[in-house]
């Protein structure tokens, strides 16, 4: 698989709370989810979702409990054996549960980020990922991800999650407009983590995808990385993994290497097999691997592609 095809996961839910049948409790807390079936599957795992609580008795707080509550500790010991593998591990910061950002304003920044930097820092996460789903002033925004490199070096992965509509001018929940966060501050963002579902846009077909790398002064597919979930019982807009699939070969076979991937939300109920749900990260990273061997298989000495691979790629891509 090409560098640029990111395999992600959202990890959000470390206990499975419907346990299905069969299943005892392994843990105090329930039956724990191990990510671990995860490597050399994906490439980033997404730890979701931290929040800063203004009036709440936990400030920082992963779901609804401190961090370094015991009920993590296996999580965390999980994490540190996938960083050791070569994944990098991202928390996710907001998300559709308000109050983190405003937590985040010039009034309040200095009261609540340091304690959020101290998490970053205790479990050494590689960088997080901006999702904001309310409304938030540019500079805000803009002070945070100077901060966060700041803090914690260029090295450190920092990306946004809008609905993929706010990239080409359309339904935007953040409240700035991404065009011009990716015009200042491109240079420190790693890409995007673009949601399509939930009415503000469809991976099928692709062609939205596309609408986005091509919109203004275009955003390179190698920055952009379609979030799909990953059961329909996550969300509205579901697309079946057949039609993923066939999409991702389709993007694939346009961009090459320069494809950026997908991500899945979230890992804890994901299909085809809900007992097994690592099995949706095999099947993402076998359709772009495919779909890349293809691709190299079909670029002659002279580095060109024949009207023929064209055409044969996109041919496999609609009949899978």
């Amino acid at each position: 698989m090409a560098d640029g095809h990111r395999t992600v996961v959202y990890y959000q839910t470390q206990y499975e709370p419907t346990p299905l049948s069969g299943l005892s409790p392994n843990s105090p807390y329930g039956n724990y989810i191990s990510p671990l079936p995860l490597i050399h599957l994906i490439t980033h795992l997404f730890l979701a979702a931290f929040h800063i609580n203004a009036n709440k008795p936990v400030t920082i707080a992963l779901n609804d409990f401190e961090p370094d509550h015991p009920r993590y500790d296996q999580m965390w010991t999980d994490i540190a054996s996938m960083q050791s593998q070569g994944i990098k591990v991202i928390g996710m910061l907001g998300g559709a549960a308000p109050g983190t950002y405003e937590c985040l304003t010039p009034d309040n920044f200095e009261t609540f980020y340091p304690k959020l930097a101290f998490y970053i820092k205790k479990y050494k996460l590689d960088g997080m990922d901006l999702d904001v789903e309310q409304s938030v002033p540019f500079d805000d925004i803009v002070h945070l991800i100077n901060r966060l490199k700041s803090d914690f070096g260029n090295d450190f992965i920092i990306t946004l999650a809008p609905v993929a509509s706010a990239l080409e001018g359309g339904s935007n929940l953040s409240g700035f407009d991404y065009m011009q966060l990716e015009h200042t501050m491109g240079h420190m963002i790693s890409w995007y983590n673009a949601q399509f579902f939930s009415g503000f846009g469809s991976i099928d077909p692709p062609q939205q995808y596309i609408d986005i790398v091509e919109y203004q002064n275009g955003l390179s597919p190698s920055r952009l990385v379609a979030v799909t979930l990953t059961n329909p019982d996550n969300g509205g807009g579901y697309v079946e993994i057949e039609k993923v699939v066939e999409s991702l070969k389709t993007l694939t076979a346009k961009y090459g290497s320069e494809f950026g991937g997908v991500a899945g939300w979230e890992y804890f109920n994901s299909l085809p097999d809900r007992q097994k749900p690592w099995k949706w990260a095999e099947v993402m990273k076998s359709a772009m691997g495919a779909a890349t061997q293809s691709n190299e298989e079909k670029v002659g000495p002279n580095g060109r592609r024949s009207r023929i691979w064209g055409r044969r790629a996109l041919e496999a891509a609609s009949s899978h």
